[in-house]
């Protein structure tokens, strides 16, 4: 069987990560979740991933301070930041940090299908 991508799912919207995850499942990718920052950071420091899709907006560590967290565990972690919130300030800081583009909510599927090809095609994920 052909490898997918290793994905990371990090929302504090539980719906939408285990439907994205069904979704993505069922397309063949190997799917994770994580509710907090910190539960996110917990599951980078055990497994590199091919891809991580994060919200912006999160309680307690949003998703500006877990990204900075995570390039310092993993600096070479490919990260699409999730917001259905007009926040460009937290959209400027997290691009200017490396973030490698910005997905706006209500998710298209289809988009984020083509966001993890385009990746896997980068790094070479066959």
């Amino acid at each position: 069987m052909k490898y997918k991508a290793n994905i990371l799912l990090v929302d504090d919207n539980v719906s939408l990560t285990r439907t994205l995850s069904l979704i993505l499942g069922r397309k063949g990718y190997e799917v994770n979740t994580a509710e907090t920052g910190f539960e996110a950071i917990d599951l980078i420091k055990e497994k590199p991933y091919d891809i991580i899709f994060m919200d912006i907006k999160m309680p307690v560590m949003d998703g500006v301070e877990t990204f900075k967290k995570i390039k310092k565990i993993r600096s070479d972690a490919v990260v699409m930041m999730m917001t259905a919130y007009s926040v460009d300030d937290l959209v400027q800081e997290v691009m200017q940090e490396g973030a490698y583009g910005i997905i706006y909510k209500p998710l298209d599927i289809n988009k984020v299908v083509g966001i993890i090809e385009e990746v896997t095609k980068i790094k070479n994920i066959t």
